[in-house]
């Protein structure tokens, strides 16, 4: 009997050699039209050397995406090209050797990381190249030909094949479902793929009128379009920071809850993952949940977080507003507003209308709220407290099934009680075993909050 972890090894080990035998049965299809060394020109000889340096040093001019050590690069600029411009195999050798040596040489990939990278590559652009012929484009180095559907067949199918079978990839190695794979891999930047691609048209016009000059004038443009990826990566990793900081800003305001919104975020991108909800879903509910408490860092809420005695109904009142406060500053950065300011806003609504600030019901509540309400319960009640020690999640469990349909979504309490990422999370001692409930006095008691800071 094999381990999860070597049943997961020889799951990559099979599928890359299934891409690998896939590249090879697409050049078999290209067999009787393959133009062979001994009749290549020495034009033909020019610009393969020429393609094949490009394409080399642009995959080798890579971006990590920061999602399963996946990289992103602009090397399917001058490929796209080479398929104008040369008869298979060359293309397909082109990407091949670019694949190679980026990784074997520029990443220092593990050998079947660059078996599988390379295969792969061959197989986008030769399966590309295969469309583009069959929808009529046509290769020349002399002559300069285009035709907008065969290219957008080309490009098609590209980038289905190379972001499909990493993902694909990535899903037999982490079991991230392959939908989450894909929005993560190409989500964000499918608009600059698409506007990249159009370079390659350019680069094969240029090409066919000045040669190695006019792939030289396209060498400034290949700059800035890696330049647009790099600062789309970077807008993104600076919001995931200023998140932090306001988080950081918070929970100094009050120690005692110390890793609670980082707890919450994870909780919530674990329950929101195995709902099948799609990346830039959970990313929204990540970031709610680890804002969903920042209203608190004003000075009117800092007495009551102090305060270790039963909150008075007057400070109940106070802590209820921190919901709309929390919504108030989030709302100041533009990128966050819309689904995580709505989450936010409404962490605090009951499953039956009963909770705040609007009294939603249901459905009507957004699904990411609805999450949070659990995933901050179970943290509440899985973390020590001064007036009871952690619970188990059975414990936890037990308490979120009395009150769901009242408090919580029956569909996520089900959920949480066969969920191996809230176990996962929560780790051996508290996913399994004893502990106590602290006796509630009904449905309107919010479990989540305890005495001490109310809700």
């Amino acid at each position: 009997m094999h381990n999860p972890a070597q049943q997961q090894v020889h799951r990559i080990k099979l599928y890359t050699l299934l891409v690998a035998l896939t590249g090879a049965a697409v050049g078999l299809l290209f067999a009787q039209t393959w133009v062979f060394p001994a009749t290549a020109t020495p034009v033909s000889w020019n610009a393969i050397a020429a393609f094949a340096v490009t394409a080399i040093l642009c995959d080798a001019w890579f971006l990590r995406i920061g999602f399963a050590n996946v990289y992103s690069s602009i090397v399917f600029v001058p490929l796209f090209a080479s398929v104008v411009l040369l008869t298979h195999p060359f293309p397909v050798l082109i990407s091949g050797g670019s694949a190679l040596i980026a990784e074997a040489f520029v990443r220092r990939k593990p050998a079947i990381r660059v078996w599988f990278n390379t295969a792969q590559l061959m197989v986008a652009i030769g399966l590309g190249s295969l469309v583009y012929r069959s929808m009529g484009g046509t290769s020349s180095l002399n002559e300069f030909s285009f035709s907008v559907v065969p290219f957008a067949g080309l490009v098609l199918t590209f980038f289905i094949v190379n972001q499909g079978s990493v993902a694909l990839a990535v899903a037999f190695s982490s079991g991230v479902s392959v939908r989450e794979s894909l929005d993560r891999i190409g989500g964000g930047a499918r608009l600059y793929d698409v506007l990249a691609s159009s370079l390659a048209i350019l680069l094969a016009f240029l090409y066919v009128k000045l040669q190695l000059v006019g792939l030289a004038i396209l060498l400034l443009p290949l700059f800035l379009v890696r330049q647009l990826y790099q600062m789309n990566l970077q807008l993104q990793t600076e919001m995931e920071e200023k998140l932090e900081l306001m988080v950081k800003a918070m929970e100094a305001r009050d120690p005692y809850t110390s890793g609670h919104s980082r707890r919450v975020a994870e909780y919530s991108s674990a329950l929101a993952r195995e709902l099948g909800m799609g990346a830039r879903d959970q990313d929204n509910i990540r970031r709610a949940a680890l804002l969903h408490d920042v209203g608190k860092i004003y000075e009117e809420f800092a007495p009551i977080l102090r305060k270790e005695a039963r909150l008075s109904p007057e400070e109940r009142i106070v802590m209820q507003t921190h919901v709309l406060r929390s919504a108030e500053l989030v709302a100041t950065v533009g990128r966050l507003r819309g689904t995580v300011l709505d989450v936010i806003r409404h962490h605090h609504e009951n499953y039956d209308g009963s909770g705040y600030p609007d009294g939603l019901v249901g459905g009507d509540i957004p699904m990411g709220a609805r999450i949070i309400m659990v995933a901050d319960t179970i943290d509440a009640m899985t973390t020590d407290r001064p007036y009871r020690k952690a619970l188990t999640l059975q414990r936890a469990i037990e308490e979120l099934k009395k009150y769901a349909g009242q408090q919580f979504d029956p569909t996520l309490v089900e959920l949480v009680s066969r969920s191996p990422g809230i176990r996962r999370v929560l780790g051996p001692q508290l996913a399994s075993g004893d502990g106590q409930i602290p006796s509630m006095q009904g449905p309107s008691r919010t479990v989540r909050a305890g005495a001490r800071t109310g809700s």
